[in-house]
This record gives structure tokens, sequence and C-alpha cells, in this order.
């Protein structure tokens, strides 16, 4: 493949992917205790009232409100016991004129009473209960439907289940759900130096690293990830990974994207499909591919594992969640100053790795073969492209990675 045609920008890329890429619509029924962060595939209608009963919300004596009503601290009003109402059981009795019951928060109301009072305000004396406080109809009670009532939609298609929202499932009896399935995302290293792990080493060969930190991503931003493993150097390896990356939602590989005279990655997917871009004005990053291959879209990451994980929060981690139809990243930024004056390669946007330490960034970036350029950030600057030098204790603005 000729040397980068084009270098586009980061923006001009990121519309480029957004225009090709698209939602993953199948759907799948799983059980609840699983359903935590996956996206709802149905809108969830209360077939019945939560709570089907009229409860206390306290504990106390279920009473007439009436009975109550000349009750004080000085003169109470006198009732008889005549049970006690347990949560989860039910009292088969009717609370008739001058009789109170025992209730427990969450506990019916038993039929014929229609107020709650406090304990705190109650005194029991053998079989009879001296109410000091009067209560007003309905009082210290939750009347049935309180918190959802039947036909009510309660979550919406589309929405994320959050904890609280797993939860309104089984309050709803709900002890399965339809929601979209994962993106499969087939992950592939390319390069005859990269060995799996596990294996001796050469002293021209590497571990495998951007396979994992890939997978990563891959999962913490709603896809299935799934590891392909290594690819040769050799045509035909390649063109058979990228026809069965082309089975999956999408693929990505690592490795082989960069114009050298054994890479033939880019190659192969103008043969196969469409190359959308190929060469970014970032760094670093510059070799990304972007492209399509029977439908089925096809990132072609740099090997240097921090030129590797840096575009994939940049260019990835929006493409994955579009398909995963989650919302896009709102990462959390702040403004620091840095610790010392760095000159910016111009011509280029670039992305520094940052520590940030009491209000204070200082550059972690060593090269972009060097995976702990990330390990030791705590999130990243974007130095724009006319940008040649930044001043010790300028104020530059930190997009963070956590």
């Amino acid at each position: 493949m000729k040397p980068f045609k084009t270098l586009l920008s980061r923006m001009e890329a990121l519309e480029r992917i957004e225009r090709n890429i698209g939602r993953v619509g199948r759907i799948e029924e799983i059980p609840i205790e699983s359903a935590g962060a996956r996206i709802l595939a149905e809108n969830v209608v209360a077939d019945f009232f939560v709570p089907p009963f009229k409860r206390s919300a306290m504990d106390g004596y279920a009473v007439r409100a009436e009975d109550t009503y000349t009750a004080s601290s000085l003169t109470s009003s006198r009732l008889k016991l005549i049970g006690v109402q347990h949560a989860g059981e039910l009292f088969e009795g009717i609370v008739k004129k001058g009789e109170c019951v025992q209730v427990a928060t969450g506990s019916p109301v038993p039929e014929g009473s229609d107020a709650v009072v406090m304990v705190e305000f109650t005194k029991l004396e053998g079989d009879y209960v001296e109410i000091e406080k009067p209560a007003y109809p309905s009082a210290n009670t939750t009347p049935i439907g309180e918190d959802i009532k039947k036909g009510d939609t309660v979550i919406e298609l589309g929405e994320i289940l959050t904890p609280a929202k797993v939860g309104a499932l089984a309050a709803l009896n709900r002890g399965t759900i339809r929601v979209y399935e994962k993106p499969r995302v087939a992950i592939f290293s390319t390069g005859s130096e990269i060995k799996p792990l596990g294996t001796e080493l050469l002293p021209s060969q590497i571990y495998d690293m951007n396979s994992y930190t890939l997978t990563s991503i891959a999962s913490s931003n709603g896809c299935e990830p799934v590891l392909k493993g290594i690819v040769p150097d050799d045509k035909e390896s390649i063109k058979s990974s990228i026809i069965d990356a082309a089975s999956h939602d999408i693929g990505i590989f690592s490795g082989g994207s960069s114009v050298g005279v054994r890479d033939l990655f880019g190659e192969i997917v103008e043969e196969m499909g469409e190359v959308l871009f190929h060469g970014l004005q970032v760094k670093p990053g510059k070799p990304t591919l972007f492209g399509m291959v029977q439908g089925t879209p096809i990132f072609g990451m740099p090997g240097y594992p921090t030129s590797c994980l840096s575009n994939a929060y940049i260019f990835l981690t929006p493409a994955l969640r579009m398909m995963a139809r989650l919302p896009p990243e709102h990462s959390r930024k702040l403004v620091a100053r840095m610790s010392t004056r760095f000159v910016s390669s111009s011509g280029r946007e670039q992305f520094l790795t940052v520590k940030v330490r009491n209000g204070t960034a200082f550059p972690a970036f060593k090269k972009s073969g060097t995976i702990t350029s990330m390990v030791y950030a705590d999130g990243y600057i974007i130095l724009p492209v006319n940008l040649d030098v930044i001043e010790k204790g300028a104020e530059v603005e930190v997009t963070l990675f956590n």
C-alpha cells in the first residue's frame, strides 16, 4: 500500500466512524441477575399494583382514626389489643370500634383500621394500649399502588438497567427480561514478533499486550470481546482473519497498519472492502485505519501499546458505545498547570498523557512503545496542531481516564 494519502483530523475521523457504525438489533432474554448495565429491549409495564396492599409505614398499632381523636399525653385513648400483624402474614380479624392491632413496618393494615399510631406515642398495659396522640385517617400508612400503579410503564425500551431498575423488575415479578445482545468484537494482534502469554521469548519478540488492553476497552463499553489470537505477517493469514472478523459485529486489529514493507493489513482491507481512512493527523496513532468489509467495521490500530490504547480511547470507544446503544461517554475534565515546559510536534494534534498531583500536570509520555506511559497516567491533554510549546505553569485541560 502506498504511503498515507491524506491525514485526517480527529474530528473528521470521528465523523466518518459515526456515519458507518450501526446499532446491534439482536435481542436475547436473560435472567435479571445478569441484567445489570444491559440495554432494555422492551417496555416494562406493571401487571399489578406495588405495593399490592395497604401497608404500615411504621412500627405501631393499627387503629380506627376516630377512636384516637381525643387522645393526648394527659388523656389517652384506651384501646383493646386484639392481635399482632406480622410482615408477610395476614391478620384474619376485623378491627372494630375501641380495638387495635400491633403492626410492623411493611405489614398489611388490618381490615377495619384506617391509620397507624407510632409505637413511640403508646403504652402497652396488658391487653390494652394507651394511645397518647391522635391519628388522622391514613396516617403512617402506604396506600395500594403508591410506588407503582397497574398499567404504568416503569422502564422504557432503550434504557440502561441500573441496580435500581433491576430491583424494580424483581418487584414486578419479572425473573427474565429482553435486552439487546452485546456487540461481538473480534480482536486480533498482527505481527510475527508478537507471542502469546506463557511462551518463551526470543530477543526479537514481545508478548501480546494490545489484545488484552483492547479486550478491556471492549468489555467496559458494553461489548463482548472475542480474543482471536495472533496473526502472522503473511497475506493469506491476514486475509482469512479479516474474513473471520467480518462474521462479528466489529473487527479490531492492532499492528500492521503502518506503511512498512511487511505491513499488509491496509492493502488487504482495500482489496476486500473499503478503506474509509488510513492515517490521522494525531500523535501518537498516525497509522490508524478504519474500513468496512462485508458490511462490518474494521479498525486497524497502531502496534505500539501507547498509540494503540490512546487511539482506542479517542476513536474506538465512541464506535463501541454507539454499536452497543450506550450514550456517549462524558469523561471528567479538570484544569491543571504544567509542571514543566513541553515542546510539541508541529503539524499534528498530540495526545500527551499526564499525571496530576495537587493541580499540577506532569507529562507521563515516554515513547509510543512504552505501556507505562499509560499505566502511570491519570489522563491526557490534547495539544492542537498549531501549538508548538506549552510553557511551565500554563493552564491545560486534562481529560481523565477514570
